[in-house]
């Protein structure tokens, strides 16, 4: 669940970045705290006192998220994985590498570090906690102990070997080691992460009819949570799988076709759309390279506008259009396409421009070849 979000800054050279779902459960885990748990572990202070106690409570929990999504990404760059960044939203934290690891040994050293991280953190807030209560500091005392334990269950519970949990991950990775086969660890890892998450469903359940409706949302949204997550894991693998090997240049039925910005969208649609399968072409000024126009520019003009625009004026610049080699695997666009970060694309043989995809070509080509079509063959009649 993501609604979007801001950049907070950069911490040990990773972009952190924290989505607007992120100030949910901020305030809900803020007002937990302020109503519930804190009251009752040191009865008898102010409202404003709790809250106070609450939102500081809340930011340093997510302080701790973020120093274990911290701790993934430096394991991470350490064995030469590139990692994005590190996004907080509602269910926690996410260290976005650019990559899978391609040995199980990598796998195991950046999961374990996360859970680690959790433990340490657990150990510092423990002694935190006793020195503050020396120095009869008792609500900073109180807020540090339930800091102690939160992070001793978040270490306990990315632990449950639940892809894609850290400890689903630490599964995988054992699996791989076992049977040197990325494909059935990761495959058998979502089974089980699915199998946890329909557990924690039904936990949710029993602990929502039983009166416990708070707890039994919870544990509902996470298990919902986590048995999306597996499934989206399980269909990736699956696709990554039938894909391996398959270079991005086989979309192409043809030599590339380019057209002329001066057209309106009007004649882009008599002589080129109706005329070629292709979903984008490259377009040009005299013998320049300028851009790359697609169904979706012109889709959006009424008939009246197709008449009066010139492709110049709906085009995507070609400094906007992503240019990839036509021997590159195509499961690593069909996943960055899948993931919504590219909807067009040039494709070269190292300077020749052979042609334009766009995010339709690509899915539809996946499409025909899941139902046994040929891929390719209605582009080529």
């Amino acid at each position: 669940m993501r609604l979007g979000g801001f950049r907070a800054g950069r911490l040990l050279g990773f972009r952190i970045r924290i989505d607007y779902s992120w100030f949910v459960v901020l305030v809900l885990v803020t007002w937990t705290f302020a109503s519930w748990q804190f009251p009752g572990d040191l009865p008898g202070l102010s409202r404003i006192a709790y809250l106070a106690m609450g939102f500081s409570g809340a930011l340093l929990l997510f302080l701790s998220v973020l120093l274990h999504e911290l701790a993934h990404s430096v394991v991470a760059r350490s064995r030469g994985i590139a990692v994005e960044g590190i996004t907080l939203f509602i269910f926690g934290g996410v260290a976005e590498m650019r990559q899978e690891p391609e040995r199980a040994l990598d796998e195991f050293l950046l999961t374990i570090v996360g859970p680690l991280s959790s433990l340490a953190l657990a150990g510092v807030f423990v002694v935190v906690a006793r020195l503050l209560a020396a120095l009869e500091l008792e609500p900073a005392a109180v807020v540090a102990a339930t800091l102690a334990m939160l992070n001793l269950v978040l270490a306990v519970f990315n632990m449950v070997p639940a892809f894609p949990l850290d400890g689903g991950r630490v599964l995988r990775a054992v699996l791989w080691r076992i049977t040197r086969d990325p494909y059935k660890a990761t495959r058998w890892s979502t089974w089980v992460g699915r199998g946890f998450g329909w557990m924690l469903i039904a936990w949710g359940f029993f602990l929502f009819v039983n009166g416990a409706q708070f707890a039994g949302v919870w544990g509902i949204f996470l298990g919902w949570f986590l048995t999306g997550a597996a499934t989206s894991a399980a269909e990736q693998n699956e696709l990554k799988h039938a894909l391996e090997g398959v270079p991005i240049g086989r979309l192409l039925s043809g030599p590339a076709v380019f057209v002329p910005g001066e057209l309106t969208a009007e004649e882009l649609v008599e002589r080129y759309f109706m005329r070629y399968s292709a979903t984008a072409f490259p377009v040009v000024r005299g013998r320049s390279l300028v851009g790359v126009v697609a169904v979706a520019d012109v889709s959006s003009l009424s008939l009246d506008e197709r008449a009066a625009t010139a492709l110049y004026d709906i085009m995507r610049p070609i400094r906007e259009v992503p240019a990839v080699q036509a021997d590159r695997a195509l499961v690593e666009i069909v996943l960055a396409v899948r993931a919504g970060n590219q909807d067009r694309m040039m494709v070269i043989r190292d300077s020749e421009v052979l042609g334009a995809l766009t995010a339709e070509d690509i899915l539809s080509w996946n499409a025909d070849r899941a139902h046994g079509q040929s891929p390719g063959s209605e582009a080529a009649s």
